[in-house]
């Protein structure tokens, strides 16, 4: 791993300054490096559900999270055709990894653009992303992913998409992330992964409501069992913005979305009953965020929710319950203290509701730390 990040920086280097050269043989393109340095340094604390020893723990850290990266962007004069290569950078010790976040080309047609690579999209866009930034290397938290705000992450796929001046429209075939059989079978898809998003938006309101639809199925399965299952979502987000206030929102359904969009626990997919065949599990959330800038200094808070429920539950598996609710709430208080470099100060509170195997508190945890943010 130390000699592909090395390998990766050198190649960076080279590409940074053999940028005007490039400009100069070839007037019609430009490249751009750009990159984003984090560390998250707080204090962690978890309740003894959420424990190995079965007493709560606290705990200080300092790590570099996995969102920062380098940037290669390209792009023709003309606008016609360009693309972008970006690497993630997380140290946690007792190691450090790179890793692909972005790998794509386009070519662009009037309002038309085709897209082929790694990357997400309109679906679950990040446009409207609350502001909870500490946390990743910390059970995953940023963003309130899986706790109110569904992503459906960065994968291999082909975009077609319309971009007019209020108006857009875009579908997408992608590469699914489930991919795992029962014992004996063999997994495959007949089609990709789809998601098709439309966006309205004014001056001051936006909005991007979207569905993805994937078939899971099976070959070699037993006779009388179901060989295949559907994961479906829909999204609908709001941004409004009215002077110094952002407020935005996020809300959601999905049916059996465990692995296929990550940040949600294994009890979001389907269960297989008795008699093989297999029972939805239903995922409702949403996420609400309210952000007030004055001046350098901006002052936000957001709260999200989940709610995860399937009958057999209780039928087949045996448990307490046949639903799960969880909450997370945040304040953050960024400051930019210049064009390169900001500090993000946060608290959040994570309440992961009651374990529907038995009823009793699945626990809960919280985090008060500050992310610093160098970008350039």
């Amino acid at each position: 791993m130390k000699k592909l990040f090395v390998v990766l920086l050198a190649a960076a280097t080279v590409l940074a300054f053999s940028a005007p050269v490039w400009a100069a043989a070839s007037p019609g393109a430009t490249v751009t490096i750009s990159g984003r340095m984090l560390t998250d340094i707080g204090w962690w604390s978890k309740s003894k559900e959420l424990t190995t020893s079965g007493k709560s723990v606290g705990t200080s850290f300092v790590n570099m999270p996995g969102h920062s990266f380098l940037r290669a962007r390209w792009r023709t004069a003309d606008a016609t055709s360009g693309g972008r290569i970006e690497l993630g950078l997380k140290s946690l010790q007792p190691t450090a990894s790179v890793s692909l976040r972005y790998a794509y080309g386009w070519y662009r047609v009037g309002k038309c653009r085709i897209l082929a690579g790694q990357t997400d999209n309109w679906f679950g866009s990040l446009a409207y992303h609350p502001k909870q930034y500490v946390g990743l290397n910390n059970n995953l938290h940023l963003l309130l992913f899986g706790w109110g705000f569904m992503w459906p992450h960065r994968v291999p796929q082909v975009q077609f998409s319309y971009t007019g001046k209020s108006f857009g429209l875009q579908f997408a075939l992608e590469e699914p992330r489930y991919k795992t059989a029962p014992s004996g079978a063999d997994f495959y898809v007949t089609f990709p992964r789809m998601s098709l998003t439309a966006y309205f938006k004014t001056k001051s309101f936006m909005t991007h409501p979207g569905v993805l639809f994937v078939q899971h199925k099976f070959e070699g399965v037993a006779s009388g069992q179901d060989d295949s299952f559907t994961t479906w979502a829909f999204v609908l987000p709001v941004k409004f913005t009215a002077g110094a206030f952002t407020l935005k929102f996020q809300g959601h359904y999905g049916v059996n979305i465990a692995t296929e969009i990550p940040f949600y626990p294994s009890l979001t997919g389907p269960v297989q009953k008795a008699d093989g065949k297999y029972s939805d599990t239903t995922t409702v959330g949403g996420m609400i965020s309210v952000e007030y800038k004055v001046g350098a200094l901006t002052l936000i808070g957001g709260f999200g929710y989940e709610k995860f429920q399937n009958d057999e539950w209780k039928n087949t598996l045996g448990y307490k319950n046949d639903d799960q609710v969880r909450k997370a709430y945040f304040v953050a208080v960024p400051y930019q203290v210049n064009k390169y470099f900001g500090i993000h100060p946060e608290f959040a509170y994570y309440d992961y509701g009651d374990n529907p195997s038995d009823g009793k508190s699945a626990g809960n945890e919280w985090m008060l730390g500050v992310q610093f943010r160098f970008i350039f």
